[in-house]
């Protein structure tokens, strides 16, 4: 059986060189601009942080309960995972406008998370003191990866769901106050408290703070290693330190543990594209998004493998979802053009990569780094013409 590399479109010319050195370019520029839709490479693992705790009983483990316990604010942001939530738990926290799910208000938060700069002006709006992030931090990493350069805000509170900022907090928290939350799991079995604190390990490794993670892992596996979980969250954590051999190690341990975990799915994905093994990974995302077809990141990431598998169909095909998903929800498609017009043009397809990369320029808040490089592939691709 071919693989899925050399059945996809094997017969589409490769991008000329200048265009490689172009993306390439652009790539480098990117991962310093540290976006969504710049961000080619952003850690897509946990894409279904409550739906792999579904199957478990403890609604403690399932929901953001123990994080809302105690949790005050005058001003507080949040997350559109964490609405369901506090609606349920905590009405009292979500502010004027923010019992509906379809308000502005609900929406402009939602969106806040892929677009720091629209943060910063609900920011200037409401004056928060305290941020709720509930779910998978690769679903927030752009507010995240702001949160953690700015640093104006401090971590008060981690656990398996939800991660708690402060403005100006007097103190930061520490890997030891994860032993106060986890004795609210009362008689919870070995397994759940191998799944809690694993879980919080994830957190930790999207905060960068590697030597907790660390710590929590290693008392995860003491309690219980046969629970996938814990082989997930290390093999994101070696994933973050560029460990490619342990964290497939890992990301496997997990699967044989589990069939179709879906966070280790994600992560085995991309050390199969951080290694060059673009087949593979094609492969396994395409599985990924067959479960999770509606998820932006998963999307863009199967589009990023697709690429370099030389599937320059699929690649626009779901650039195309992603646009259209996008434009549905009010978000930026801008950045996602650029890649299609880039998909375009390594496909042979001149007018239609032509078309895009005029359409995402027509945004006038297209980050100069993406601006660029569609000028210079519409150079490139005009000077073939003649």
């Amino acid at each position: 059986m071919p693989s899925p590399a050399s059945a996809a479109s094997t017969d589409s010319p490769a991008p000329p060189r200048g265009r490689r050195a172009l993306l390439a370019r652009f790539l480098a520029q990117s991962r310093r601009a540290r976006t969504l839709q710049a961000g080619a490479l952003a850690l897509v693992v946990a894409a279904a942080c409550f739906s792999l705790l579904g199957r478990r009983a403890n609604p403690l483990l399932t929901t953001p309960a123990l994080a809302l316990q105690g949790l005050q604010a005058r001003s507080l942001y949040y997350n559109g995972p964490a609405w369901p939530a506090l609606r349920a738990r905590r009405p009292d926290l979500l502010g004027e406008g923010g019992l509906s799910l379809g308000s502005e208000r609900v929406r402009s938060f939602t969106q806040a998370v892929q677009n720091p700069k629209l943060f910063r002006q609900l920011d200037r709006q409401e004056r928060f003191d305290k941020l709720l992030l509930v779910g998978d931090p690769s679903q927030y990493r752009p507010l995240l990866e702001h949160l953690y350069e700015t640093r104006d805000w401090a971590v008060v509170y981690v656990d398996h769901t939800s991660l708690v900022f402060e403005r100006g907090a007097a103190s930061k928290w520490q890997v030891g106050q994860v032993e106060a939350v986890m004795a609210k799991l009362g008689a919870a079995s070995a397994r759940d408290r191998a799944t809690f604190l694993a879980l919080t390990a994830g957190k930790l490794v999207a905060l960068h703070d590697a030597a907790a993670a660390r710590t929590l892992l290693e008392r995860a596996r003491a309690l219980d290693a046969r629970t996938p979980e814990v082989w997930s969250v290390q093999a994101q954590y070696h994933l973050g330190r560029g460990e490619w051999k342990d964290c497939e190690a890992a990301a496997d341990r997990a699967l044989e543990l589990e069939h179709g975990h879906l966070a280790a799915m994600g992560t085995k994905a991309q050390v199969l594209y951080a290694t060059k093994r673009f087949g593979e990974a094609y492969a396994i995302s395409k599985k990924l998004i067959e479960r999770l077809p509606d998820d932006p990141a998963m999307l863009f990431y199967h589009a990023k493998i697709a690429h370099e598998a030389r599937a320059f169909g699929e690649e626009a095909k779901v650039l195309r979802k992603l646009i259209a998903l996008a434009e549905k929800n009010d978000r930026p498609a801008s950045g996602y053009r650029v890649y299609l017009g880039q998909s375009l043009a390594s496909a042979g397809e001149r007018d239609p990569a032509l078309e895009e990369f005029g359409k995402a320029m027509e945004d006038p808040d297209l980050p100069k780094a993406q601006r660029d490089f569609a000028i210079d592939c519409m150079k490139v691709i005009r000077s073939q013409g003649q």
